[in-house]
């Protein structure tokens, strides 16, 4: 069982092998090299997603206390402002309640924060999109990957109330619902091998991601991101601001090597740094 029922309908995780929770009550630190020595690539900003559990700790129960940040305060002391600290810009209902992730809304504020840094650190001068974020309210689908604290796997024999919000921008819609056409969306292997055409017709789903570099052409800088689930949600919006590959995996110079871009962005959730 992986689901702590906490304050108002929030649930969280737990017992989990990132020991979110140990990582936030009990200063627990799993970095096994303190000085980050394989972080080479000067042009890098590392964007990290507070923990659920510390952004909302006011709804743990009792007997929880989340006060501590182990592994990003040794990210934040290695790269200082090109660590970004996404925790500064999310206020609200960001996260869902029923669901380990950031939602589209909070997805939105990290959007803007990043064009924001990217553009002073940077000069890149990139304009923010207008979003039209719309929102509905009920059971998450698992059929978009949401509601995973729900799950029986997760939830055991637990008996929870599933009311939650889902926002959205039907504009920006793409895990779980694009169908991948031969178009401007490139889905290459790791070797940078064009897949898209053996791919067709297939609606991108997480065994897709975690398989594919998502390629876009676009004229700019070559930029790679790597990324994790956290933007899935928002993915698309960051589709046309460059000449970007996007590889679902933690900082690696392999895949800098191979691609040689300008510029290096990770966005990256707190518990697995």
């Amino acid at each position: 069982m992986k689901t702590l029922i906490g304050k108002l309908g929030y649930l969280f995780l737990m017992n989990d092998e990132s020991k979110e929770l140990d990582i936030h009550c009990n200063n627990f630190c799993s970095i096994r090299d303190l000085t980050l020595s394989q972080y080479t690539f000067k042009k890098y900003l590392l964007f990290v997603y507070p923990d659920k559990s510390y952004l909302y700790s006011k709804y743990l129960p009792d007997n929880y206390s989340a006060t501590y940040r182990p592994s990003f305060d040794i990210y934040k002391q290695k790269f200082k402002e090109n660590c970004i600290n996404l925790l500064d810009c999310l206020n609200g209902d960001v996260y869902y309640k029923t669901d380990t992730h950031i939602n589209f809304k909070g997805s939105s504020f990290v959007y803007k924060s990043f064009i924001e840094t990217v553009n002073n650190l940077f000069q890149l001068n990139i304009k923010i999109k207008h979003l039209t974020i719309e929102k509905k309210i009920g059971a998450l689908s698992p059929l978009l990957g949401i509601g995973d604290l729900t799950w029986p796997d997760n939830l055991g024999n637990q008996v929870i109330d599933t009311t939650d919000t889902f926002y959205f921008d039907s504009n920006y819609s793409f895990y779980c619902t694009y169908v991948i056409i031969n178009g401007p969306i490139r889905f290459l292997d790791y070797s940078l091998t064009d897949k898209t055409v053996s791919l067709q017709n297939n609606v991108v789903s997480w065994d897709i991601i975690s398989n594919s570099i998502i390629y876009i052409y676009n004229k700019g800088p070559k930029v790679l991101i790597f990324y994790d689930s956290f933007l899935l949600q928002s993915i698309s919006l960051y589709f046309d601001l460059f000449e970007v590959y996007f590889v679902k995996s933690v900082y690696d110079n392999a895949f800098i090597d191979k691609i040689k871009p300008d510029y290096v962005f990770e966005f990256r959730i707190e518990r697995f740094l």
